[in-house]
């Protein structure tokens, strides 16, 4: 299925089995068909124990995959889990502890692609990885692909403290009149440009990103553009298309199914979530998915291509040595 033995086990998060392959020489650095080498696999479960075994065998730390290097994966982790469920502490302190792993081995706290880390740990709000990463010496002057500066993303979104900590590591930003903690979360809310435009140019934006390839940077655009219409279910679907290109299921079965809650009976949602149950491999639900979006648009041939592969994959699923 695309996987190795060891990404495998680091999926199921099985340390027993990481240690026994990893033992008999697993390569560190083989990627899955979806790209992703073991250690961004790890570092974005949150994975302490299993990161600590893979850079003491050599993983290559500062490895990029789909824009980001493994640092990038671990301050991103917790993000994304906050936007789905309520606030776990002992998530915050397993995606912090994996930070800290990887910047004590060598890894670039700059993270040496467009995104650095430190603009990943001001858009998903993690405080405590945010302050970990600008005393390790992150540069807070790099912008994101908006150009935003991350105080200016933290002042945003109203998070004082997160403003704190970066004030005194910011040049100061020429159009900011008051340069103080206050007045830059001032000039932020009064100066902010018209909400349609900056929508616009997320969309731009997000869309040459996808065009390109870079997949977790679209991704992270289509986040931005939700902050601008929460509403919009198309940008959700095509977070989900995002997801699902850079091989990640969970979070394209998140969209889609929150995009179903959004936009009722839209057969495009029903499609995105057969195709993250088919990479999940719950081939049953899979075809219940496809089913509901056939019965909403009955010729739609993408729909009865994913039913029909999904049914033959059951099928496969339900014949092999011990299944029901």
């Amino acid at each position: 299925m695309g996987e190795t033995p060891l990404t495998v086990a680091i999926g199921r998060q099985n340390v027993d089995l990481v240690r026994y392959f990893l033992d008999q020489g697993a390569a560190t650095i083989k990627l899955n068909d979806s790209g992703s080498t073991p250690l961004h696999l790890a570092a974005a479960e949150g994975s302490c124990e299993i990161v600590e075994f893979l850079l003491s065998s050599g993983a290559y730390v500062d490895a990029i995959h789909l824009g980001g290097t493994a640092l990038h994966s671990a301050a991103h982790s917790f993000g994304w889990y906050w936007l789905y469920c309520s606030c776990n502490c002992a998530t915050v302190v397993h995606s912090l502890k994996c930070v800290k792993l990887l910047l004590e081995a060598g890894a670039d706290v700059d993270g040496n692609c467009k995104e650095t880390p430190l603009i990943i740990a001001a858009i998903s709000a993690s405080t405590e990885i945010l302050k970990c990463l600008v005393l390790a010496g992150a540069d807070a002057n790099v912008p994101d692909s908006l150009g935003r500066a991350p105080i200016e993303i933290a002042a945003r979104s109203g998070r004082r403290e997160d403003v704190e900590i970066l004030f005194p590591v910011t040049s100061c930003i020429p159009n900011v009149r008051d340069w103080s903690v206050d007045g830059i979360i001032r000039h932020v809310k009064s100066a902010r440009p018209a909400k349609k435009a900056m929508l616009t140019s997320a969309k731009s934006k997000a869309h040459e990103a996808f065009k390109n390839g870079n997949y977790y940077l679209a991704a992270r655009i289509y986040k931005e553009a939700m902050t601008l219409d929460p509403g919009n279910a198309t940008l959700l679907s095509n977070r989900s298309l995002c997801w699902l290109r850079l091989g990640d299921a969970k979070n394209a079965l998140n969209d889609a199914q929150a995009c179903s809650m959004m936009r009722p009976g839209w057969p495009k949602a029903s499609y995105r979530e057969g195709t993250a149950l088919m990479l999940l491999k719950d081939y049953e639900k899979a075809c219940g998915a496809f089913l509901d979006g056939l019965k909403l648009e009955p010729r739609n041939v993408e729909m009865e291509d994913g039913l029909r592969q999904a049914l033959e994959s059951l099928k496969i699923y339900r014949s092999s040595p011990g299944q029901d």
